[in-house]
């Protein structure tokens, strides 16, 4: 399993999705006010040792 985040992602700030190992997604947070509040969620939630990639939106 991993955590994939996208910014800018339906209206909301960032927003991280668990993917499964068989590529399987679903919506676990969402964060209007920044990283450290979407890794703090996630520690809260137990999930810290999953490896967590950040997909930053571009300026285009």
């Amino acid at each position: 399993m991993k955590i994939e985040v996208y910014e800018n992602f339906d209206g909301s700030k960032l927003v991280a999705v668990l993917v499964e190992d068989d590529g399987t997604e679903r919506e676990l947070v969402r964060s209007e006010v920044g990283n450290d509040d979407l890794l703090n969620k996630i520690d809260d939630m137990n999930l810290s040792h999953l490896t967590v990639t950040f997909h930053w939106a571009s300026g285009n």
